[in-house]
């Protein structure tokens, strides 16, 4: 327990702080262009771990299976970096968003179910490409290359539902399981059994968007209250 799952745990929180900390206080007056350099560093090394998953997985396995896809929810993150980290585009700010809510879901989501797994080279391989996308999640905030709005919910929550969607639709039409979505999928085979597959995706899509509109509606509540605290105290020593 502790060499499989603590210790590689501590490790890569330790990668992720050290990696969020040098590069906003190094980066911390640099211009947009400047703060985006780690996040390029990183997209170019989640590829070349992908690359390297393919291959390690085929030549120990022969197989290469559904679950892997560099489509599947993990993956299509990697995939948003470019539409923000190498020129700014109108699809910039909803990358950055996908980039930040769904990487703390899915780190959570693979911390919460590594302790069964012993420790190999390819579990170091996900320990290192989850908090590699841990890093920029955070990174994101403390350089404010992204600050939170609430209006920006609904186009993270369009992107969400629309992977889902596709997720479902390929999983059927190709009979295995597409990331988390999958119709065998263990990780949500306790809504699936309740509620179907498809209606259970449906129940998936609800609760992303009483995500996003709780964690986007708590941080605007926040902000609101801190500007209000800000005028007060400013009036106050006027």
């Amino acid at each position: 327990m502790v060499l499989n799952y603590i210790v590689p745990l501590v490790i890569t929180l330790v990668l992720v702080a050290l990696f969020v900390t040098l590069c906003t206080i190094f980066l911390k007056n640099a211009s947009e262009e400047k703060k985006m350099l780690p996040i390029k560093i990183v997209f170019f090394v989640l590829v070349a771990l992908e690359f390297f998953k393919i291959f390690y997985l085929i030549s120990t396995t022969g197989k290469y299976e559904p679950s892997r896809y560099p489509i599947v929810f993990c993956s299509m993150i990697m995939f948003a970096y470019p539409l923000f980290c190498f020129k700014k585009t109108r699809y910039s700010e909803v990358a950055k968003s996908f980039s930040i809510i769904p990487a703390f879901i899915i780190f959570a989501l693979f911390v919460a179910v590594q302790w069964q797994f012993n420790m190999s080279l390819i579990q170091g391989h996900s320990y290192l490409y989850h908090g590699a996308m841990l890093a920029v999640a955070i990174y994101l905030l403390t350089s404010k290359l992204y600050t939170f709005e609430f209006k920006k919910c609904f186009p993270l929550f369009a992107v969400l539902s629309g992977y889902i969607l596709f997720s479902t639709v390929l999983s059927l039409f190709i009979g295995g399981d597409i990331s988390y979505f999958g119709p065998n999928s263990s990780y949500l085979a306790i809504i699936y059994d309740n509620f179907g597959y498809v209606v259970g995706n449906c129940f998936v899509v609800i609760l992303f968007f009483i995500l996003c509109v709780a964690v986007y509606g708590i941080i605007a509540l926040c902000q609101r209250k801190r500007n209000k605290n800000k005028i007060k105290e400013e009036l106050q020593n006027a």
